[in-house]
């Protein structure tokens, strides 16, 4: 029995003595400066123990819903926080998934540009192939119509200075009279015709001979050998004619194969260039986009640490404001246990002894 006694004397000094330690440390915060005061204050008022636990009961009430209070605004804070950065994020994910995207296309529109910009330069080097051909054809066509001009006007004078010899033989009058004549008319022809060719050489041997017809058969024989000579032309006129009717048939044929191919070509090389332009635009509007969207993740980023940063410090605070309300709750606690335990004379009088400093 004596030892039992003995224990509860040492448990009881123990107790008082961490109730005193308790009540020491209150000083040290406001709280616990305010605590301490409403104790002191009640006892010194000679107040019950009742009225002090109801009193402390208040405070810690009062903290209690300020701890939840806390609890529930930091809950908030998170939910906010979160949604914030999961934005963010998530404009962050799409903008880097646009520029890698246009990024991909951006090499695919720049070679399709650069086939449609050689196939452009194919057809306008292929139109001015055209353009060339159809200069040269039509240059050598006006030469083969002047050829042949400057050849039926030959012929023409030929069968005019034949049908004047003709005229001159065939005409009345003494034989002297005729190469008088004949003689003038074929002086006018050498003069004309100082180097004849071909059909000029012949012309110029039947005039000759038509100087020398002396009787009536001579001149009858020269007569039938010039309107054969005049009707040998007329047939060689005739052929010549038709050859260049030939020649511009042909020339009209190639000349409109050549328009036609380069007026296809003309509308493909304008749907080329139509195309290029497009391209070109796409390129300048992607790089764009890539860049909008460059800045846009920048940007997003930058206020997704920020956010992150402000929660942080946010969360930090809250949660010293939260770990300090547990703390006045489990003070306001630790003293209900002592004043429910009962108030010693010693621990009164050790309580009205604190100084608040």
């Amino acid at each position: 029995m004596k030892i039992i006694a003995f224990l509860c004397v040492v448990i009881a000094l123990s107790s008082a003595t961490e109730a005193i330690d308790i009540f020491n440390t209150l000083p040290k915060t406001d709280f616990g400066k305010t605590i301490l005061q409403t104790v002191q204050l009640e006892l010194s008022n000679g107040s019950a123990v009742d009225s002090v636990v109801q009193s402390l009961n208040e405070i810690l009430k009062s903290a209690e819903q300020e701890k939840g209070a806390i609890q529930t605004n930091l809950r908030n804070r998170q939910t906010q926080c979160q949604t914030r950065q999961d934005d963010a994020q998530s404009v962050i994910d799409r903008a880097n998934a646009k520029r890698a995207d246009d990024e991909r296309k951006l090499p695919l529109i720049n070679e399709e540009l650069i086939s449609k910009q050689e196939q452009a330069l194919v057809k306008d080097s292929e139109e001015q192939r055209n353009n060339d051909k159809l200069a040269l054809i039509t240059a050598t066509r006006e030469q083969q119509k002047q050829e042949y001009q400057d050849r039926r006007n030959e012929l023409t004078n030929y069968v005019a200075a034949l049908g004047e010899a003709k005229s001159i033989v065939s005409g009345l009058g003494s034989v002297s009279f005729l190469q008088v004549s004949s003689n003038e008319h074929y002086s006018k022809f050498k003069e004309a015709n100082p180097t004849p060719r071909g059909y000029g050489i012949m012309v110029e041997l039947l005039l000759k001979a038509s100087t020398q017809a002396k009787t009536p058969e001579q001149v009858e024989r020269i007569v039938a050998t010039i309107q054969g000579l005049i009707d040998s032309i007329y047939e060689l006129q005739k052929q010549e004619l038709l050859v260049d009717d030939a020649r511009e048939v042909e020339f009209i044929r190639q000349r409109e194969i050549l328009l036609l191919a380069n007026q296809t070509l003309a509308a493909s090389v304008a749907q080329l260039k139509a195309q290029v332009l497009h391209l070109q635009q796409d390129i300048v509007e992607v790089t764009n986009d890539v860049n909008t969207n460059k800045s846009i993740a920048s940007i997003k980023t930058k206020e997704l640490n920020d956010w992150i940063k402000t929660c942080q410090d946010e969360e930090k605070n809250l949660r010293a404001i939260f770990d300090s309300r547990v703390g006045q709750v489990e003070t306001v606690n630790q003293i209900l246990i002592i004043f429910n335990s009962g108030l010693s004379q010693e621990l009164r009088k050790s309580i009205a002894e604190i100084q608040l400093n």
